[in-house]
């Protein structure tokens, strides 16, 4: 008997033990590009940056299995993985044209029409729905179930770094366009929407950030590296402080939102 029940008690501990493991690892999410659709061109350097640090965040949480397979890798997907992004942003409730690169100008034009984007008082009370989730164009539907089941993952996300600027002190060149490690960061600018998308329905759920070089910022910088923190350590910082951002918004509504 005593065995028996040793038996049964081990047998509680090893299924507990693997529920405890699966739970924690929670749903799974590729981060499938982070790019720049905005005006300005950006850095590689600071885009795989962004990505990696979006990552780490990601996986502190221990909230999601992180798909990090497509960081370094070029492939013929990568042009697949670039539509879906446009199409999640074409559709968006937040696309604004005028802010965008000529790619994405075409794309949008394509699936949407240019009248769409052109009628001030609809843009305006499409904006106004942010957060809603919505449908991608349905070839696009279908090839984001195929990649889901491809990769076997719940979820994909999607970071477009529309607008981001970092100023030196004196004069106007930027950080993230630039090489100017030696120089002084003293003024930045950050604009990012993000899609995730749920692979096994298409939907998605939209979210923006925007954030200057606010006073919080200011006093970790200070912190951290003293009054004369440079460029790239101001840069870090906020792309941490953006990182989590995203985080919190998937935690709070995004899985919820579109989940199930």
């Amino acid at each position: 008997m005593k065995r028996i029940l040793m038996l049964c008690f081990m047998i509680f501990c090893i299924g507990s033990t693997a529920f405890a493991a699966f739970d924690k690892s929670g749903p799974s999410i590729l981060i499938a590009e982070v790019a720049c659709y905005g005006e300005n061109e950006l850095l590689p350097e600071f885009v795989e940056n962004f990505k990696d640090v979006l990552a780490n965040e990601l996986n502190e949480t221990n909230k999601y299995r992180v798909d990090t397979s497509r960081f370094g890798v070029e492939s013929d997907e990568d042009e697949i993985f670039s539509m879906i992004h446009m199409d999640a942003i074409a559709h968006s409730h937040l696309y604004r044209r005028e802010l965008a690169n000529a790619k994405m100008i075409r794309y949008g034009d394509s699936v949407m029409g240019r009248q769409y984007y052109q009628d001030e008082a609809k843009t305006a009370q499409r904006m106004k729905s942010e957060g809603q989730p919505y449908s991608l164009s349905p070839n696009v539907t279908a090839k984001v179930i195929e990649l889901g089941q491809q990769y076997n993952v719940d979820y994909m996300l999607f970071v477009n770094l529309r607008d981001v600027d970092v100023w030196r002190k004196h004069g106007g060149i930027f950080g993230t366009h630039a090489k100017t490690d030696q120089f002084r960061g003293k003024k930045a600018n950050f604009e990012l929407e993000f899609y995730l998308i749920n692979t096994k329905t298409g939907k998605v759920f939209e979210g923006q950030n925007a954030e200057k070089k606010t006073s919080l910022v200011s006093n970790i910088l200070i912190s951290k590296y003293g009054n004369n923190f440079t460029i790239q350590e101001m840069v870090q910082t906020l792309i941490a402080a953006q990182s989590q951002q995203i985080i919190k918004t998937i935690n709070n509504k995004g899985i919820k939102t579109i989940g199930g």
